[in-house]
């Protein structure tokens, strides 16, 4: 399901390294149209429900996805090939991956946070755009973060990425790695997104 063959894995490492404000990809046309087609129509039949809460509103599947097409999706994720790929580019190890499908509509957000828990050995984070027609606000928006330690000292907004259908952004998980889901003031930004986990 992936174009994998395309990913010039090399330039990608680098690209991680040097990224700023941390390590990030931003990867365009993941996916043939055909799938990208087959993943936003299993997104239509899959259960939604609502997710409030101090620093997030949206929508989210199940912890388990229901529509095989979007179970196939994460099985290619979770690949070797993939996998492997991924150790290459972060440096990080990697062994399975975490998946869920969110839906922003108008008035959904999510604010500053970091993905770091020391329950869970979440390495990469990602978000994969699957429909973000008509959509205004959505960005993802990375900051560049002062730490004492695993404490943060300060916090500063430093690049925003914009929702665009079958973009895939990586980006690494630490305490530093502060970022936050801009309101989204029209349309809808649908996504799969998940963590690749230790």
């Amino acid at each position: 399901m992936i174009a994998l063959a395309r990913w010039d894995v090399a330039a990608l490492a680098a690209t991680w390294r040097t990224a700023t404000p941390f390590p990030h990809l931003v990867v365009d046309d993941l996916v043939t149209p055909a799938t990208l087609a087959s993943l936003q129509q299993a997104v239509q039949q899959e259960p939604h429900w609502p997710n409030r809460g101090e620093i997030y509103e949206f929508m989210a599947s199940g912890t388990t996805l229901a529509h095989p097409t979007l179970r196939e999706f994460e099985r290619a994720l979770g690949a070797p090939e993939v996998l492997d790929a991924l150790r290459t580019i972060s440096g990080r190890t990697v062994s399975t991956v975490e998946l869920r499908s969110y839906v922003y509509v108008p008035g959904s957000f999510l604010l500053p946070h970091a993905d770091s828990r020391a329950t869970v050995n979440r390495v990469i984070a990602f978000a994969f755009y699957i429909w973000t027609g008509g959509c205004e606000g959505g960005e993802l928006e990375l900051y560049d973060c002062t730490m004492d330690g695993d404490e943060l000292v300060t916090a500063r907004a430093a690049k925003r990425v914009q929702p665009i259908d079958n973009r895939l952004v990586l980006f690494d998980v630490t305490n530093a790695s502060l970022h936050r889901v801009h309101e989204v003031l029209a349309g809808h930004r649908v996504s799969l997104t998940g963590w690749f986990l230790a």
